[in-house]
């Protein structure tokens, strides 16, 4: 199955955020190949200016890298920026994650969901502990 990690998965394991082992769990189903994944190329720029704020330059390129590795990285167009800017049923970059999900067929899991509903229906819009009750496998 193909997945879609919102940034917001990785940020819930780097933080220690609740229910971050529930995250962890879902991101390793792709480290171990039991799922393909997949995330926006905004993701790595996210997670590295967010650690950046805590820690060395060098240092925030590596957990960048190092907590995407295993996923395949949705090229950031031209045509996928410009269909972002005129996505109005959800905020730019939540549109960006939409679109890269949408361009993959991926289920996207958030911890943000209500930021989705405009276009559920479009792509499955799970929660971490949704798609492991159903995909337990």
């Amino acid at each position: 199955m193909k997945i879609l990690a919102d940034v917001n998965i990785f940020v819930d394991v780097q933080r220690r955020r609740a229910n971050w082992n529930t995250s962890f769990l879902v991101l390793k189903t792709v480290t171990d190949g039991k799922n393909e994944g997949c995330v926006s190329a905004l993701t790595p720029a996210i997670l590295y200016f967010l650690r950046r704020e805590i820690t060395t330059e060098k240092q925030a390129r590596t957990e960048a890298a190092d907590v995407i590795e295993g996923f395949k990285i949705i090229d950031l167009t031209a045509s996928l920026i410009q269909s972002a800017f005129a996505e109005n049923r959800v905020d730019f970059e939540d549109a960006i994650q939409f679109l890269s999900a949408k361009q993959s067929d991926a289920i996207i899991l958030t911890r943000n969901k209500k930021h989705f509903r405009s276009v559920e229906g479009e792509l499955e819009i799970l929660t971490p502990e949704e798609f492991l009750r159903k995909y337990p496998d």
